[in-house]
Order: structure tokens, then C-alpha cells, then sequence
């Protein structure tokens, strides 16, 4: 339900010659999620370092986050959640040049949840701006500090939510533009889209979506002078009007699109998508690119669809009139921005979760491992490089991050994969308790209704006798399937994991769980 708004003031910086900008930044600044949406830097980086050289400074941070930094005037911005069972938020300030501490904010959580690798952990990447620092927590804990780190407003956004209903609870970062913040919170209770007024901390308009597990972020745009957030989750990509929070556009018929983030591309936006659950490759072609110059009947022009081309956990980029997207299997695809043609696939040494970043013909493409794949933008794959932040047998574990042991009251170090708490019934439980909980009768078969709606898309990939109903028997070979996927996610899962990254200045900024690493020339 929509509330009264006050005016938005587009103010935004061009970013491609064509009808479309984004959120304000400098060529300097990397302000917020993938840099408004783009993951470009407009400067030359480092194109060679190891652990003995190139790295400016490293420095072990309170607590743990999976957020990437932001960079404004010359100070890197990072968020983390401290204690064991994530008992307070905090937000910290570097210098860009030394790593030097300039502030370190702390706020007692509202909803606190085991600090491990089952749950999100200050995974929504933080916003700033000339005014101040915007974080959102996974607790429901949302506030704004100055520059100098002084509490500006805070405010609880589960307390017309519930707390929130999330197998690895909420990802999704901020987006803004010169006076609101924009927060797309999905979960499995009551979800919706809204704008918040910097200033204040109050709602400006409040949407409602369709109840969700995503980590999906918004991006700002001005398409054809109108500027609009554009959100992709949940099985659709919609355009709102940014002041008001009216539909402008939707597409629907879309999978697996609640872990990327869209990507513009002059009048072009990018759509990633995970490969559905129980999904073979081609079944699903929800990898796209949809031309906003063309609206008709409240429905974008769909210029292509990548049946091969598939996203997992970095969202889509665009270098040199070509679009890449990265999956799970590490497959490098590049096409064709305009025409959708594959150009080439190139598999990479590595698991990537961060999004690339775009500089000056480059694409840098860093592991969760350690290693970044410099590559070369254009049709023909070339690595300019491939380097590594630490030593491959001696990786830098957490000094002082204590995790979530399993018994209350308690605490551990960083040990290994057995020391994770897994919810009841081991991977694939929660899904299987949400999917039988719709067994309205108690029969034991679901259909129609019964099924869950955040399910329902996946109903012909487990139905396997094709009766249009789902028994208990396909239901345990589904959970049975989801298990073995991720056995060894636990010990997949330990830091050091290079989670997000940034660039300002000539510099490239990388957060692992508890650390945080500058590149230099």
C-alpha cells in the first residue's frame, strides 16, 4: 500500500551517452552496491600484485561482514555484525591512503541470530553520500551516521515485517539518489519495496511485492527523463517511478533472478539469473537483455535471451559493447551487448561471488578464494593476468572473529565445517518443512493451492511421475537432491572468502569476512 511521497530531486551523473544515468557518484568516489549498478571505474587500476607486493595495506576488521565497501573523499566505508550472536551493528571508517581507523560506530542489534555460515552476516552493502553512511542489517536494523560518525536517525524495518523469514536471512543492498535510499526487502513474511527520506529515516512510499527469498539489489535509472528503480526477484523485472512508487513496467516469466542484480547498458538493461533448483542447462531463459526505449502495453521489448549464458552468484557487466556473465561451473560467456550472440565461453580457475569490476578495458574478476583473472574487454578472451592477496598455503584466517558454536551462551573460533548449526533436519530441511507445511488436508500429496507460491515454479522439475501433484515421495527425493549440493557448504563457506569489492583513486579495495585489503600501483 502506498503512502503519501515528497518530491525526489534527480540529481545523477551520466554514465553512457544514451537516455539512461545513475545514482550520483564521482569518477573518484565508489559509493555504493556495484557503484550504482555498473561495477565501473573510470581510471586506470593495478594490474599485477601478490601477497609480497602491490598490496598498499591490509587490516583485520572488527567482527565479520559480506558487504563490499564503499569509498567517499578519500575514506573506505565498511560494515560487519560483532559478537557471536551478532549483538551489535557496526560501522567502521578507514583512510583510503594508510588503512588508518578514523571512526568506528556501534549500535546494539534489534533481532540478533547465530553469527555462522548458515545465516547472512551485514551482507547488504552500505550507501554514502556527502551527509553520511546508510547501513541496513540483517537484524532489521536500519540508521544513518555522519561523516564523523555520529548517530543521524536509526529505525527498526521488522516491526511492520515480523523478523525476517529468510533461509540465510536478507542480502539485498540500498540503492539511492540525491535525497532517498531505496530498500527492496523480500522475505517469507510481508515484503515490499520502499523509498526512505535521507534526511529523516521516514518512509517517502512503500510498495508491496510478492513474498520472496531474494537477494537481489534495486538500481536507480533515468530512463527517457523519468527516473525509475528497477528491481529483478522473484520471477519478474518491474520498472516503479523513483518519487512515487507507481508501476511504470513489469516482465514476468523470469527464474532463479534473486541472487543478481540488473545491469544497464545505455538503453539496454541485463537481467541475471541463477539456474533454478532441480533445472538442466537450457530448460530456462531467464538470462536476458531488455530494451527500456521501448515500452509497449506496460511491457519492456526483450532484445534477446542467453539459453546457455547463465549467472550464479556476480551479477552481469558490460565492457567494450560486450556483456559477461559468469557461472557456477566458472564459465566465462561473453556476447554480443546488442545482439545476444555468444562470442566466447572461457572457463576460469576459481569460484566467483563478487562482481567483476570494469576499468579501462579490463575486466577483474575476483575469487572467493584469492585470485583475480585480469581479462582483456572485447571478442576475443585474453588474461592480462592472474594474481593472488595471500599466500594459497597460508591464507590469513580470522584473528578475533568468534562464530556461533551452537550452544547457547557459547563461542568458538574459526575451526572447521562441523562446528556449523545447521537448521533441523540438516540441508534441504527448512525447504521441505516450507513446502509440506501447504498440506492443507494432511494427505500427505500437494496440488493446486497447497503448494507454496515460492515454490510452485519448480513444481515440473520435482514432479517426476507428472501427475500435476506433489507426493511425499517426491518430495523427499527433492530434499535428498538439495542435500547433496551443498554437503560441503560449510567448509565452502569459511573466511578468508572474498565477498565484495571496490575501486577508488587508482586503488582496488577487496573485503574478505574479517578483513580488508587496498591495491596499489
Amino acid at each position: 500500500m502506498k503512502r503519501n511521497c515528497t518530491r525526489c530531486v534527480i540529481g545523477m551523473l551520466c554514465i553512457f551517452p544514451f537516455a539512461f544515468v545513475l545514482a550520483a557518484t564521482t569518477h573518484a568516489d565508489w559509493t555504493s552496491f556495484r557503484n550504482g549498478g555498473s561495477s565501473h571505474h573510470n581510471a586506470s587500476l593495478p594490474t599485477q600484485w601478490s601477497e609480497d607486493s602491490g598490496i598498499a595495506w591490509q587490516l583485520e576488521l572488527d567482527g565479520y561482514g559480506q558487504s563490499a565497501p564503499v569509498v567517499h573523499r578519500g575514506n573506505v566505508y565498511t560494515t560487519s555484525v560483532n559478537g557471536s550472536l551478532c549483538e551489535s551493528c557496526l560501522v567502521q571508517c578507514h583512510d583510503l591512503q594508510t588503512g588508518k581507523l578514523r571512526w568506528s560506530y556501534a549500535k546494539d542489534s534489534t533481532h540478533e541470530h547465530p553469527s555462522n555460515y548458515m545465516n547472512a552476516r551485514a551482507a547488504p552493502t552500505p550507501i554514502v553520500d556527502d551527509a553520511g553512511v546508510y547501513a541496513f542489517f540483517e537484524t532489521g536494523d536500519l540508521f544513518a551516521v555522519d561523516l564523523q560518525g555520529k548517530l543521524l536517525w536509526s529505525r527498526d524495518v521488522s516491526k511492520s515485517t515480523g523478523k525476517f523469514d529468510n533461509s540465510h536471512g536478507v542480502g539485498a543492498s540500498l540503492a539511492q539518489n540525491d535525497t532517498h535510499l531505496f530498500l527492496n526487502l523480500e522475505h517469507g513474511g510481508p515484503s515490499f519495496l520502499t523509498a526512505i527520506e535521507k534526511q529523516t529515516g521516514e518512509s517517502a512510499w512503500k510498495v508491496d511485492r510478492e513474498s520472496s527469498k531474494s537477494w537481489s539489489s534495486p538500481i536507480v535509472a533515468e530512463v527517457n527523463g523519468v527516473e525509475q528503480l528497477i528491481v529483478s526477484s522473484g520471477g519478474s523485472v518491474t520498472g516503479y517511478h523513483a518519487s512515487s512508487g507507481d508501476l511504470l513496467w513489469s516482465l514476468d516469466g523470469l527464474e532463479g533472478n534473486s541472487v543478481p542484480s540488473p545491469t544497464l547498458a545505455g538503453n539496454l538493461l541485463l537481467v541475471g539469473a541463477r539456474l533454478p533448483e532441480f533445472a538442466g542447462d537450457g530448460d530456462v531463459q531467464s538470462n536476458c537483455c531488455l530494451d527500456l526505449s521501448k515500452i509497449e502495453n506496460g511491457q519492456p521489448h526483450v532484445a534477446w535471451r542467453a539459453d546457455k549464458a547463465i549467472c550464479e552468484y556476480a551479477s552481469p557487466v558490460v565492457a567494450s559493447g560486450h556483456a559477461y556473465f559468469l557461472n557456477k561451473a566458472n564459465v566465462l560467456h561473453c556476447l554480443d551487448v546488442e545482439s545476444g550472440e555468444i562470442i566466447y565461453r572461457q572457463r576460469i580457475d576459481g569460484d566467483c561471488w563478487a562482481t567483476p569490476i570494469v576499468s579501462d578495458g579490463k575486466l577483474y574478476l575476483f575469487c572467493k578464494n584469492g585470485q583475480c583473472h585480469v581479462i582483456a574487454a572485447g571478442p576475443k578472451f585474453q588474461k592480462l593476468a592472474s594474481n593472488w592477496l595471500w599466500d594459497r598455503d597460508a591464507p590469513p584466517v580470522p584473528e578475533t572473529y568468534q562464530e556461533f558454536s551452537g550452544e547457547p551462551g557459547a563461542s568458538h573460533g574459526h575451526g572447521g565445517g562441523e562446528h556449523g548449526s545447521p537448521p533441523s533436519g540438516g540441508p534441504g530441511g527448512g525447504m521441505v518443512a516450507r513446502i509440506k507445511s501447504g498440506d492443507q488436508n494432511g494427505d500427505g500429496v500437494l496440488e493446486g493451492d497447497e503448494v507454496p507460491e515460492m515454490f510452485r515454479g519448480m513444481i515440473g522439475r520435482i514432479d517426476t511421475n507428472a501427475d500435476g501433484k506433489l507426493d511425499e515421495q517426491e518430495i523427499d527425493a527433492m530434499a535428498k537432491s538439495f542435500a547433496e549440493r551443498r554437503k560441503n557448504s560449510a567448509a565452502s563457506t569459511r573466511d578468508p572468502i572474498v565477498y565484495g569489492v571496490a575501486a577508488s583513486d587508482g586503488k582496488i579495495l577487496v573485503r574478505t569476512g574479517t578483513r580488508l585489503f587496498a591495491i596499489d600501483n
